[in-house]
């Protein structure tokens, strides 16, 4: 795979792959457009107060990658079924539930540009909100009449809720070691990408090997996209991501690149992270300066291709499929996902 330069590939690798043209919403384009539907459709309520917090949250958009990887995988694996379609949107509902929860603990005022739940509802109806929106995805999820698939949803969400819970022992930690940051980032967001891939292969009803092969691609698939999630911290455009530069680092988070800046250079770099994390201020001169150190020392450089080999590792778990459109989209997929600018 390609050396990272920054982001800026993304819209181009939306229609190239990594080895050939390819338009990977055009298979799923129409049931990516029922899981918007459905999304919205279980969003309403006749309480006012979950139908008005509903409508905003349905407002916000986002990238559908959850569900996008659950229905590629699903014609990969074959399946004709009604069920990926009502899958991928319960997987957004866990994917969203948690994103509101996150906001809460990180005392976040903005998502995705606009004003968080949170900020908007305050932390006590938010929370509640948060836990509907798994409840009302668990019910959803029992329509498909499987216990094996109700196990691995309840699973990942449990993964993800340790994840939280480490993640408030680990704010304002620059000693943290690489195998607490992996571990993390496996519960907080590779669990899930696991879990989208493994439903399908479920309701496929392929061999065991092929069921975990899709696991293994999820995971390490979440693993690389969390690790690019982390640097555009550092080196995204702050209009396109919808948040200041460092805001993971101001919110008292320490990703791979600054653990691997810390772990070799002097005491500077840590006076800086630390000055940082206890200012809050996005307009501190000391983000550029750390920002340039981090490229300075080839840690970002580092982390990308740290990203590459878990895509690379990913991208090798589909030699178990046959050869198709669904196996070619999501092998374009990771190259998507590396090179994305938000």
């Amino acid at each position: 795979m390609r050396s990272w330069t920054g982001p800026g590939r993304a819209e181009s690798l939306l229609l190239h792959g990594a080895s050939r043209p390819f338009e990977i919403t055009a298979l799923i384009s129409k049931d990516l457009g029922k899981v918007e539907e459905l999304f919205r459709e279980n969003l309403a309520s006749p309480q006012s107060i979950v139908d008005e917090i509903g409508l905003f949250v349905a407002g916000g958009g986002g990238k559908r990658i959850r569900p996008t990887l659950h229905l590629l995988s699903a014609k990969m694996c074959g399946y004709t079924g009604p069920h990926d379609v009502l899958l991928g949107t319960v997987l957004e509902f866990i994917h969203s539930a948690t994103l509101i929860h996150d906001d809460i603990i990180d005392g976040a005022s903005t998502r995705r540009g606009r004003s968080s739940v949170n900020s908007l509802w305050g932390n006590s109806v938010t929370v509640l909100f948060g836990d509907y929106l798994f409840a009302k995805a668990m019910r959803m999820a029992l329509q498909v009449g499987s216990i094996e698939i109700m196990e691995q949803l309840a699973e990942a969400t449990l993964r993800m809720t340790e994840g939280e819970m480490l993640k408030t022992r680990y704010v304002g930690r620059l000693d943290l070691s690489e195998e607490e940051y992996l571990g993390l980032a496996e519960r907080k967001t590779a669990a899930l990408f696991a879990c989208c891939c493994e439903l399908a292969g479920l309701l496929a009803g392929v061999e065991e090997r092929k069921r975990f092969a899709l696991r293994r691609y999820g995971l390490n698939l979440g693993m690389a996209f969390q690790l690019v999630d982390d640097l555009l911290d550092f080196t995204g455009d702050s209009k396109i991501l919808g948040k200041p530069a460092a805001s993971d680092l101001r919110e008292g988070k320490a990703t791979l690149a600054l653990l691997d800046l810390l772990s070799s250079s002097s005491t500077q770099a840590e006076k800086m992270a630390r000055k940082i994390m206890d200012e809050g201020s996005a307009n501190s001169p000391e983000i550029a300066q750390l920002t340039g150190m981090l490229h300075e020392s080839g840690a970002i450089e580092r982390t990308h291709r740290r990203a590459q080999e878990y895509a690379a590792a990913s991208n090798a778990e589909l030699r178990h499929f046959s050869d198709g459109p669904a196996r070619r989209a999501l092998d374009s997929l990771a190259n998507l996902l590396l090179f994305r600018k938000r």
